[in-house]
């Protein structure tokens, strides 16, 4: 049963400065921003670990790399070795990379943040 409102944003809107940085950060980062927008959802979408995006071999080797970016930044520092940060570079701009390591970053956190609250596992933006 959730707790403090009805829906993520009921809770963020008791403190009128965190809706308004939740809003500023959703519209220009993770829903907005340098990268496709899709992109970034299926990053979610694996930090949530949506069994629909667990196997990596389905998507476009760009989406595999991002997938493997978000892999490390969820579970394993480790795994940004040489090799993946070669291939970052190689696929994305230095801006990208920041957008999308903050993207990922933010919604991992949202999504936990949430559950704490007591609201349904999401791999979206709520």
């Amino acid at each position: 049963m959730p707790r403090l409102g009805a829906t993520p944003d009921d809770v963020r809107a008791r403190v009128p400065a965190a809706l308004a940085s939740w809003e500023f950060m959703r519209d220009r980062v993770l829903e907005g921003g340098l990268l496709e927008p899709g992109l970034k959802r299926l990053c979610f979408r694996f930090v949530a670990q949506d069994d629909d995006v667990m196997d990596f071999a389905k998507f476009t080797p760009r989406e595999q790399l991002a997938l493997r970016w978000a892999q490390a930044i969820a579970w394993d520092a480790d795994l940004a070795d040489d090799e993946l940060w070669a291939a970052l570079h190689a696929e994305y701009s230095e801006p990208e990379l920041v957008e999308l390591g903050c993207a990922i970053g933010f919604a991992m956190g949202q999504q936990h943040w949430e559950r704490t609250l007591g609201f349904a596992a999401h791999a979206g933006i709520s």
